[in-house]
Formats: structure tokens, C-alpha cells, sequence
């Protein structure tokens, strides 16, 4: 069947025109034609040139990618890193929140404590004093009783007897009374270094008392923000609050209701107004003092190396795509430069004509 499908055909006598055409023809020695070899050497010159041209750009593509894959890798780890520090600095704005509603509340309960106290104190003096009064009402008594001289007043007996155990009685009284003013006092002491422990502001100032059973409590209202000075732990708290940026909500800029921001968002807005378009990319060669402050979320220096790692991934990505286009020039160019230099050497007159 093959033979019927792919008949033999004789070949035509015109077969080495096209080499003819290229090669030309010496009558002295019709054996030692060059058949092309002098141009086929000017070409694999130019292939040779741009070949090593390619392997350069090529190279040149490899180290760029390189650089920028390790940078990449680089501003991607620096990324990782300040989305933990994000997340630690919020847990410890969700503890220092915890720490100063509760410190409020201790607060309240140990100025509801003083007043309580100081009430007691009060009822105290007053039942003290009546005692007193008694004494006296007692002493007049007994007086009235000794300038009588009535024989049917006999002392230990009757009424005199029951006069003698009351006066034992209040006697007892007053002697436990030292004793309870001077718990009353130490008990006033304490509750009052509580309350300035935690914190010097007035329990109710300005008729502006704590609501301990308000909703939507601010942790730290009315600390720093307007000037007030307040010493204590809460005010520590309240510092350390205030310097993370716990108050600063994490949305978007364009979001934010302008009204409702604090004297910290309003500072930190007017900074990051004061930066230009292109402080990332003046920032981008000074490695050593970044300007870092909280929240995290809205750093500028992050937001810069956020920038920078979706810069180098586009690059990356277009270099990428180039550093292929060159690899396959370059090798389609080393087969050609093989080629040549194959079908150069298999028409060297030198090696033909030995």
C-alpha cells in the first residue's frame, strides 16, 4: 500500500539550484567550493553578538529578580511582623480597657465606701455623746440620792442595785469606745488611699458624678485630653491607653466621622495630611530610624512598606514575564549560533579541500 500511496518520483535535474545560487563556482577546482561560507561567518558574527547581548540582559534580568525576590521577601516578613505587633498591641489596648473599667469601679465603690464610713463615724460620735449625757444624768442622780438620806434607799438593794449595774453596763460601753473610733478612723484612712490610689479626681466634680451602670463606658474620659492632671493608677493606665491609640478606630479615613474624633485623631490626621505622595519612595533607602507611632493601623511607615511590597510584586511579577522572554531568545539564539557554526564548519574549504 505504500508503494501505491507514496510513489517513487525521480529526482529533477534542477535538485542543487538553490545551492548553486549560493555557492559559486571555481574552474581551477571545482571540488573546493565555499558554497556560502563567507556570509554564513558574517551572520554568526551578528548571531554571536547578539547572543552574548542576551545572555548579558538575561543575566542582568536574573540578578534583578533575585535582588527584588529577596527584598520582596523582605518587606513581606516586615508586613507578617506588623500585623502580630497589630494584634498584641490591640490585645493589650483590650487589657488596659478591662483594667480601667474595673479601676473605675473600685474606685466608685471605695468613694461610696468613704461616705459610708464617715456616716457611720457620725452615728457613732452621736450615740458616744448621748452616752456621755447618761453619765452625767447618772452623777446627778447618784447626787440627789446621797443628799436625800432616805432610810428606804439602801445601797446595793432595790433601785440602787439596778442604778449600780447600769453604771457597770454604760461603764463597759465606754470603754469599748477608743477602740471603735479609732477602727472608724483607720477604716476612713484606707477607703480614702484607695480612692487616691487609683486615682486624685474628685469622686463628684462639677456635679459630674460616675454612672457605674452607664452604657458605652469610655475607659479613659476626661484623662489628658483637656488639660485635667490626675495622678494614681488609673491615670497610669490611662497613659499607656492613650500612647497605644486604643481609642483611635481602624476604618478608613474617608469613614471616620470627624466629629466624634478624639484631640489624639484629630493630631494624627494632621500628620498623616502633612505627608506627601511620595514620602514612601523618599523613605524607601533610609533602613535605620522608620517613623513608627500607634495605632498600627495607621501608621504611615506601614503603610509604606505595605506599599513598597505590592510595588516590588508588580515588578517581580513584569520581570518575571521578561526574564522568560530573555531565556528563550537566548537559547533560540544559542541554537542558531550552533547551527551556523555546525554548518560553517562543514563547509570550511579548509577541512574540504585537505
Amino acid at each position: 500500500m505504500c508503494l501505491t500511496k507514496h510513489p517513487y518520483e525521480p529526482t529533477g535535474n534542477d535538485w542543487d539550484k538553490d545551492i548553486l545560487e549560493c555557492c559559486g563556482t571555481d574552474p581551477d577546482n571545482p571540488g573546493c567550493v565555499e558554497c556560502c561560507y563567507d556570509d554564513w561567518q558574517t551572520e554568526l558574527k551578528i548571531v554571536v553578538q547578539d547572543y552574548n547581548q542576551t545572555v548579558e540582559d538575561a543575566n542582568q534580568k536574573q540578578n534583578k529578580w533575585n535582588i527584588i525576590y529577596a527584598r520582596r521577601n523582605t518587606y513581606k516578613s516586615w508586613v507578617s511582623e506588623l500585623d502580630k505587633a497589630e494584634e498584641l498591641a490591640e490585645d493589650i489596648c483590650n487589657q488596659l480597657e478591662i483594667i480601667a473599667l474595673q479601676s473605675d469601679k473600685i474606685w466608685h465603690n471605695a468613694c461610696k465606701a468613704v461616705d459610708a464610713i464617715e456616716i457611720l463615724f457620725c452615728m457613732l460620735r452621736d450615740f458616744f455623746m448621748q452616752l456621755d449625757n447618761l453619765i452625767l444624768i447618772y452623777g446627778d442622780l447618784q447626787t440627789c440620792i446621797s443628799k436625800n438620806n432616805d432610810s428606804a434607799l439602801v445601797k446595793g438593794q432595790g433601785i440602787l442595785k439596778y442604778l449600780d449595774d447600769y453604771k457597770q453596763k454604760l461603764d463597759a460601753v465606754l470603754k469599748s469606745r477608743d477602740d471603735i473610733i479609732k477602727s472608724i478612723t483607720d477604716a476612713i484612712k484606707l477607703s480614702n488611699l484607695i480612692a487616691n490610689y487609683i486615682t486624685t479626681r474628685d469622686c463628684c466634680a462639677d456635679d459630674n458624678c460616675y454612672d457605674p451602670c452607664a452604657d458605652n463606658q469610655k475607659p479613659c474620659a476626661g484623662y489628658g485630653k483637656n488639660g485635667e492632671k490626675y495622678y494614681g493608677f488609673k491615670t497610669v493606665i490611662c497613659e499607656w491607653y492613650n500612647a497605644f491609640g486604643c481609642d483611635v478606630p481602624c476604618e478608613d479615613n474617608n469613614q471616620q466621622n470627624q466629629g466624634n474624633q478624639t484631640q489624639q485623631q484629630h493630631q494624627h490626621m494632621n500628620y498623616q495630611e502633612d505627608k506627601n505622595e511620595n514620602e514612601c519612595d523618599d523613605n524607601k533607602d533610609c533602613e535605620l530610624t522608620p517613623t513608627f507611632d500607634f495605632p498600627i493601623c495607621k501608621n504611615n511607615y506601614k503603610n509604606c512598606v505595605e506599599q513598597w511590597l505590592e510595588d516590588d510584586e508588580a515588578e517581580l511579577k513584569q520581570l518575571t514575564k521578561d526574564l522568560q522572554n530573555a531565556k528563550k531568545k537566548k537559547e533560540s539564539l544559542s541554537a542558531c549560533k550552533t547551527n551556523l557554526e555546525n554548518a560553517i564548519k562543514a563547509v570550511d574549504p579548509k577541512e574540504r579541500c585537505k
